[in-house]
């Protein structure tokens, strides 16, 4: 599998609207000890996800120099935090944040207090979208997601039957276009946020990528996110949302005040900019190995 937005959606949707349901009845905990069998037979079925895993966390144990080979169980405990980080995105959505705990951000606090429209750069790496639920939770209506959503249609659908305000400020963009970008900066210029990821290359084929380090090897990673930062003339900064020790952790890190691509040098300076996005992905990645969610050939997409 090499390609992320040509994977199957894997689950039946009835099974997806029961475990809602038993999450409305009982509560997450019980939800929580269903995952077990739930992910045993994902992860005895799912080849190509086990095999995604065991790459991934093999190439952060040489990154952290340590000569363990990664073990069976290791991987059935990375495809557990996705169904764990899902879980929790429906908890969010459902209208309970209370189960599950995130501190405030006094940098995003304080991004907030400016007023200004700024451009948050994520990945697949921890739960982006708690971000979302838990600050439409508190009353914030200004951050607005940029997603693709065709290749998980079905949890999509899950997640917009726990909330009816699931779908508000959630921008569906199969293809970034003209049109796209001057939505977007609309929204800038009105004081509002975008989020889009930038660890996936482009869902259609004419994208354009270019490769940075991660991890070992050179991986490609989308022109898109960054054309689209200097299109919108607005500050950058890369978002993260990690759970560790049963709490999530919003952290924001200022990235560009501006992304600049002169005409002479664009191409060049799309890679440097990329490459020093993939350090810090591959920072994160490398202390919560666990959340890393592209269970693909990331290296080869």
């Amino acid at each position: 599998m090499s390609q992320w937005s040509t994977a199957a959606e894997r689950g039946s949707l009835l099974g997806m609207k029961a475990l809602l349901w038993l999450f409305r009845l009982a509560g997450p905990a019980v939800v929580r000890w269903l995952l077990y069998p739930i992910v045993g037979y994902f992860f005895l079925t799912g080849r190509a996800a086990r095999a995604a895993s065991r790459d991934f966390l093999q190439r952060v144990r040489v990154a952290n120099r340590d000569p363990r080979p990664v073990t069976a169980g290791e991987v059935y405990r990375h495809l557990y935090s996705f169904a764990d980080a899902a879980l929790d995105k429906m908890a969010a959505w459902a209208g309970r944040p209370g189960e599950v705990n995130v501190p405030g951000s006094a940098a995003l606090q304080a991004l907030a207090a400016e007023g200004r429209g700024a451009l948050l750069v994520g990945a697949h790496l921890g739960n982006l979208e708690m971000c979302r639920a838990l600050g439409h939770a508190a009353g914030v209506r200004k951050v607005n997601a940029v997603v693709y959503t065709r290749h998980a249609a079905r949890f999509a659908g899950l997640l917009a039957a726990a909330s009816g305000d699931y779908g508000v400020n959630l921008l569906h963009v199969p293809d970034m276009g003209v049109d796209t970008a001057i939505l977007l900066k609309d929204k800038i210029d009105n004081g509002e946020w975008v989020v889009i990821v930038g660890d996936r290359t482009p869902a259609s084929d004419n994208g354009r990528v270019q490769r940075a380090a991660f991890l070992g090897s050179p991986a490609p990673f989308a022109e898109g996110p960054w054309i689209l930062a200097s299109l919108l003339e607005c500050p950058v900064y890369l978002l993260f949302c990690l759970k560790e020790d049963g709490r999530y952790r919003i952290e924001l890190e200022p990235f560009a005040e501006r992304i600049a691509l002169p005409r002479k040098t664009r191409r060049e300076a799309l890679g440097a900019v990329i490459a020093r996005y993939a350090v810090r992905l591959e920072h994160h990645a490398r202390r919560v190995p666990l959340q890393w969610f592209n269970f693909y050939d990331f290296w080869r997409a």
